[in-house]
C-alpha cells in the first residue's frame, strides 16, 4: 500500500533530520524536481478536495458518472510518480556540498509530506472506498512569496488585501478591506505593477455577492437559522462560501464546522457526463448556439471563454453609482393616459426644468417670491421609470502584431462580453448596446451590437479569429471613439460610457489631436480602461495618467507576454468545490441544521480576536500639525505615503480612520526599515506638499479636536 510507502518515507525524512546531512566531495548535482507532487496536490484543491467529505462526494460523483475505475487508475499512476520524486529528492538531501542542509530544504520537505499524506490518502480511498475517516488536517496552499513594492500606495495596497484575506468570521470588514485594496490598485496602476494583487482582488470580490454583511461567527449562525426556513438555496450558498474561505485560511475547526452544516442540506446531484448548473431553458430549447460552435471545434476555442471572463473581472466597471439613477428617473415620452398637466408655482431652484418662463425680466423676483410658475403631472398611476443605458466601445487592435496570445486575450475578453449581453437578452433583460471596433491603419467602422442574434453571430466570428494585419494608428482610433461617442451622447437615454481600449502598439499618442477630438465630451460621465499588451507604451500611459489627473475614471492594465502566458482563466475565479451550487438545493432540515450553526457560534469567541484599537494620541504624535517655516524641499516617498494613507482612510469608517493611518504608516516605515524615530525627526519641517498632504490627512481622520 502506498501508505506503508510513505511511513518509511516519512522515517527516513525523520533519521535525515536527527543526523543531518553528509559531506560529499564529488560534487553535488542538480536537486529533483517535486513538481509531480506539487502539480498533483494544487489539483485537488483547484478541483475542491479540501476536506473528508468533499472525497466522499468525489467518490460519490465519480460513480454516478461512471468513470470511478478509470479515475482511480490515473490517479494512483500520477501518485506513484509522486512519491517517486519526494523519494528522490530526500536521497539528494543525504548529501551536500558543506555537510549542511541546503536553505529551506527542512520546511520544503516538511511541506512536501504533508502534500503527499494527502495525495496517498485520496489514491488509497479511490481504489478501495471505505468509510473515509478520519478527517486529515486542512493544509493551507501555498504563500506566495513577499515582495517589496516601491510604490507606497501599491504596498498600503497589499496589506489591505492581505489583511482582508485572512478575515473570515467578519465578512463585511472583509469587504471593505478588499473593496479599498483594489480601489487603490486601480488608481496605482500606473504608478506600479501590481497585477498579481489585481487577480486576487477580482478573485475576493466575485465571491462576495451570496455572504451577508454579519459580524462574526455568530452572527453568521443567526442569519443562516433564520434565512434557512424561507430560503435555503440562499443560506446555503453563504456557508459555502464562508467554508472555502475557512479552507484557504487555514481555520480548521470553523471548515469542518461549516462543511458538517452543508451536509444537512438536501442537494439534488446532477445526472450526467459533467458537473454543471442546469442549462437555461431558452438554451435547452435549442435556442442557444455557443456551446456547439465552442464544442464542435477545437479544445482550445472552449479556453477562450474563460480567459475572457477572466481578463473581464480585471477591467470590471463598477457602475453602481448609475444603479439608482436608472430606477428612479421618468421618462417624460411615456405619460399613463389617466394623468393630467397643470400649472403650479415654486420657489424651488431643483424645479428648474419644469419652469415655465414668461417673462425672463421677473425670472429672479418670481422665484423669490414663490410665485414661479411649474409644469406637474397630476392623478393617475405613477410615472412609468426610464431605462437610462451605459454605452459600452470596445476598440481592439487589429494589426499584424497582434497574434498569439495577445490576440486571444483580445478576442476572449470581446467573446465574454458579447456572451453576456446574448444570456441577458435570452433572460428577458434589457441589454446596454456593445459598440465594437477593430481598428489598424484603415477606416475605422464601428457595429453595434445590442441583440441576441446580432451577438450569435459576432461569436461565431470571435471563435475563429479577429483580423490581425496591417499598422497600428492608435490616435485615430481614439479620435474615432470620441466622435462615436459624441453621436452617441444625442441619445437622451445615454447616462453613461465605458471606453475599453486593447493594444500592443508602440504607436506615439498624438495629444493635441485626441484632446482636440475629445473636448465634446465633457459632461458625460466617461470611464477609460486601457489594456496594454506585450511592451508597454510609454505614450499612451501618460495620456491615460493626464486623463486620471484631469479627473476622469482612467484605469491601466499592463500584461507582458509572460503574463499573458500565465493569466489564469475563469475556472480560477470559480469558488473551488465539488459542492453543488444553491440551484441544486431542495430543502434542508431545521433541527439537522440547528446544532451544527450552534457549533459555529460557540468557535467565535476564541478564534476571532477583535483588531486592539489604537490610541488616537498616537496619531497626533505620528502626525503632527505642520507648523513654523517650511523646508525648501519635499521628499517625494513622504508625499506619496501620506497621499497614499489619506486615500485608504477615506474609505474607512470614520472612527476608524486615526487608528487606521497609525497602523498603515507604521507598515510602511517598517518595509523601508526606518525608525519612526528617525522619520518624525527627519520630516519635523515639512516641505509644503508635504505640509499640504499632512493637513488633508488629518482633516481626514481629526476634523474636530
Amino acid at each position: 500500500m502506498r501508505a506503508d510507502r510513505l511511513e518509511r518515507l516519512r522515517a527516513r525524512f525523520e533519521r535525515l533530520r536527527a543526523q543531518g546531512p553528509r559531506r560529499t566531495f564529488l560534487g553535488q548535482r542538480r536537486a529533483p524536481t517535486l513538481e509531480p507532487l506539487e502539480i498533483l496536490d494544487a489539483r485537488l484543491t483547484r478541483a475542491g478536495v479540501h476536506t473528508a467529505a468533499d472525497l466522499r462526494l468525489l467518490i460519490r460523483l465519480a460513480r454516478r458518472e461512471g468513470i470511478h475505475a478509470e479515475l482511480a487508475r490515473r490517479f494512483g499512476e500520477r501518485t506513484d510518480a509522486a512519491l517517486a520524486a519526494l523519494e528522490a529528492r530526500l536521497a539528494w538531501n543525504r548529501r551536500t556540498s558543506d555537510g549542511r542542509w541546503v536553505a529551506g530544504e527542512r520546511a520544503r520537505l516538511e511541506r512536501a509530506l504533508l502534500r503527499a499524506e494527502r495525495v496517498v490518502r485520496t489514491a488509497d480511498l479511490l481504489e478501495a472506498p471505505g468509510e473515509v475517516s478520519p478527517e486529515w488536517p486542512l493544509l493551507l496552499s501555498a504563500a506566495p512569496a513577499p515582495r517589496r513594492w516601491t510604490r507606497p500606495r501599491t504596498a498600503v495596497a497589499s496589506v489591505l488585501l492581505e489583511r482582508g484575506l485572512s478575515e473570515v468570521a467578519d465578512p463585511e470588514r472583509r469587504r471593505l478591506d478588499v473593496q479599498r485594496a483594489h480601489a487603490l490598485l486601480e488608481s496605482g496602476a500606473l504608478e506600479e505593477d501590481a497585477t498579481e494583487l489585481r487577480l486576487r482582488a477580482a478573485r475576493d470580490r466575485s465571491w462576495d455577492g451570496p455572504v451577508p454583511p454579519v459580524r462574526g461567527w455568530a452572527g453568521l449562525a443567526g442569519w443562516v437559522l433564520e434565512r434557512a426556513a424561507a430560503d435555503p438555496g440562499a443560506a446555503y450558498a453563504a456557508l459555502r462560501l464562508q467554508y472555502l474561505r475557512a479552507v484557504e485560511a487555514g481555520r480548521a475547526e470553523a471548515a469542518l464546522t461549516l462543511r458538517r452544516a452543508l451536509e444537512s442540506f438536501r442537494l439534488a446531484l446532477p445526472v450526467g457526463p459533467r458537473v454543471a448548473p442546469a442549462p437555461a431553458p431558452a438554451e435547452a430549447a435549442g435556442e442557444d448556439r455557443l456551446a456547439d460552435l465552442l464544442l464542435g471545434a477545437e479544445p482550445g476555442r472552449r479556453q477562450l471563454l474563460d480567459l475572457g471572463r477572466a481578463a473581464a473581472r480585471l477591467v470590471e466597471w463598477d457602475d453602481a453609482p448609475l444603479v439608482g439613477e436608472r430606477v428612479a428617473s421618468a421618462d417624460t415620452r411615456h405619460i399613463a393616459p389617466d394623468r393630467r398637466l397643470e400649472l403650479a408655482v415654486t420657489s424651488n431652484v431643483a424645479d428648474v426644468r419644469d419652469f415655465v418662463v414668461e417673462d425672463p425680466r421677473r425670472l429672479v423676483h418670481d422665484l423669490a417670491s414663490g410665485a414661479q410658475r411649474v409644469r406637474r403631472l397630476v392623478g393617475g398611476t405613477s410615472r412609468r421609470p426610464a431605462r437610462r443605458v451605459r454605452a459600452r466601445v470596445y476598440l481592439a487592435d487589429a494589426s499584424g502584431s497582434m497574434r498569439g496570445a495577445r490576440a486571444r486575450l483580445r478576442d476572449g475578453l470581446l467573446l465574454a462580453e458579447v456572451d453576456a449581453l446574448r444570456r441577458q437578452a435570452l433572460d428577458g433583460v434589457p441589454v446596454d448596446p456593445v459598440d465594437v471596433c477593430f481598428f489598424g491603419d484603415r477606416l475605422l467602422r464601428f457595429e453595434r451590437i445590442e441583440s441576441a442574434e446580432l451577438a450569435r453571430a459576432w461569436i461565431g466570428h470571435l471563435v475563429e479569429g479577429g483580423p490581425c494585419s496591417g499598422m497600428t494608428e492608435l490616435s485615430a482610433a481614439l479620435a474615432g471613439a470620441a466622435e462615436w461617442l459624441h453621436e452617441a451622447r444625442r441619445d437622451p437615454a445615454l447616462a453613461s460610457a465605458l471606453l475599453v481600449v486593447v493594444t500592443d502598439g508602440e504607436d506615439a499618442v498624438d495629444v493635441p489631436r485626441i484632446e482636440a477630438a475629445w473636448a465634446p465630451l465633457r459632461g458625460l460621465p466617461l470611464s477609460l480602461r486601457v489594456v496594454c499588451l506585450g511592451d508597454e507604451n510609454p505614450w499612451l500611459k501618460g495620456w491615460v495618467a493626464r486623463q486620471r489627473a484631469a479627473g476622469m475614471d482612467a484605469g491601466w492594465l499592463h500584461l507582458g507576454d509572460a503574463s499573458l502566458a500565465g493569466l489564469p482563466v475563469d475556472f480560477d475565479f470559480r469558488p473551488p468545490t465539488l459542492l453543488p451550487g444553491p440551484e441544486r438545493v431542495e430543502g434542508v432540515e431545521l433541527e439537522q441544521l440547528r446544532p451544527h450553526l450552534d457549533a459555529l457560534a460557540r468557535i467565535s469567541a476564541g478564534e476571532e480576536p477583535g483588531r486592539p484599537p489604537v490610541d488616537v494620541a498616537r496619531f497626533d504624535a505620528q502626525f503632527p500639525e505642520p507648523s513654523g517655516a517650511a523646508a525648501a524641499e519635499d521628499d517625494a516617498w513622504t508625499v506619496d505615503a501620506l497621499e497614499a494613507i489619506a486615500e485608504a482612510a477615506s474609505l474607512a469608517p470614520f472612527e476608524e480612520r486615526a487608528g487606521e493611518a497609525v497602523v498603515l504608516l507604521e507598515h510602511l516605515l517598517a518595509q523601508r526599515e526606518v525608525p519612526l524615530a528617525a522619520h518624525l525627526t527627519r520630516h519635523a519641517r515639512p516641505g509644503p506638499r508635504t505640509a499640504e498632504a499632512l493637513r488633508r490627512l488629518r482633516l481626514l481622520c481629526r476634523p474636530v479636536r
